[in-house]
């Protein structure tokens, strides 16, 4: 057995693996998170109020997934993680504002800007970007991880912004974008599959550890496209109750999907394959069971 690995874990049912993660995640990060900010206490409520609203914790979970494949240190990526996850609730907020795709819900609960105003919500999400690499640079606070920890902001800058996530939302705003799966890709590997990507290849980076990093960064390219392709989908199947935010936008919004492009046989046709090539990467990764347990939830998720 190589060095840094550990024996094959004991398979449970990825519903127990999945909550034994997100606890994993949540139970640390308070000792991250903000608790105090006297001057402006209202933004800090903005921001606790979307970042602990429920969610998949998806990003966490599968850097802790890649971890556990590896056999690498999922305490030491807590901070890690959860500066991912800062930066992709503070995406979401803006995201639902009237100048963006202007939802009234999210999660099952009013948006941000419906209850702290349009103004607070945008320094809610400011504040959760910069708070995000705030903790990012400043944890673990181990000096065999700082030349890690670098290369980890690095990388997460690239995933978050005009390189990665915010170019993709400007790719999905261009009006006179092209209709074409080129672009669709395109953006959607920007927007949705960057932060994805960053998510898995954390531990790789942070470690200082590239065993199997092509491989990974392949399945992480591949899953990030199965997730929105299967999100364009539960978008016109899957009921605004489901979903947590309104069903149907999309379409009423005319906005470029694989529902729009493809229809949805055509949609279902593609997540089936993309599904297929995210499996086969995972093969390739040791210790991959859970891998590929996730690929397949992804896949049949119904919100």
């Amino acid at each position: 057995m190589k060095k840094g690995q550990k024996k094959p874990m004991t398979v449970i049912p990825l519903s127990d693996y999945l909550k034994e993660k997100r606890e994993f995640f949540e139970q640390r990060i308070r000792d991250y998170f903000p608790s105090t900010f006297k001057e402006a206490d209202i933004v800090l409520k903005a921001m606790e109020y979307s970042f602990f609203a429920g969610g998949k914790r998806f990003r966490p979970v599968l850097a802790l997934t890649v971890c556990d494949a590896l056999g690498l240190n999922g305490e030491d990526l807590i901070p890690a993680c959860l500066a991912i996850e800062m930066i992709h609730t503070y995406s979401l907020i803006h995201d639902d504002l009237p100048s963006m795709d202007n939802d009234d819900f999210r999660r099952g609960k009013p948006s941000n800007h419906k209850v702290f105003g349009e103004g607070m919500a945008i320094l809610a999400g400011d504040g959760l970007l910069t708070e995000a690499f705030y903790i990012a640079s400043h944890f673990p606070e181990k000096e065999e991880l700082t030349n890690g920890k670098l290369k980890f902001i690095t990388a997460l800058s690239e995933a978050a912004g005009i390189r990665g996530m915010v170019g993709g939302q400007v790719m999905d705003i261009d009006e006179s974008k092209p209709f074409n799966e080129q672009f669709l890709e395109k953006l959607h590997m920007a927007k949705t599959g960057a932060m994805i990507k960053i998510s898995a290849l954390a531990p790789l980076i942070i470690f200082n550890d590239y065993r199997f990093y092509n491989e990974i960064e392949s399945y992480a390219s591949n899953l990030g496209l199965l997730f929105q392709i299967t999100d364009d989908i539960l978008d016109v199947e899957a009921s605004s109750e489901k979903l947590g935010k309104t069903a149907g936008k999309d379409i009423e919004q005319n906005k470029l999907t694989f529902i729009t492009l493809f229809g949805l046989k055509g949609a279902k046709k593609r997540a089936k394959e993309v599904l297929e090539k995210t499996i086969a990467c995972a093969e390739k990764i040791p210790n991959n069971e859970y891998l590929v347990k996730l690929a397949e939830y992804i896949y049949s998720r119904e919100k």
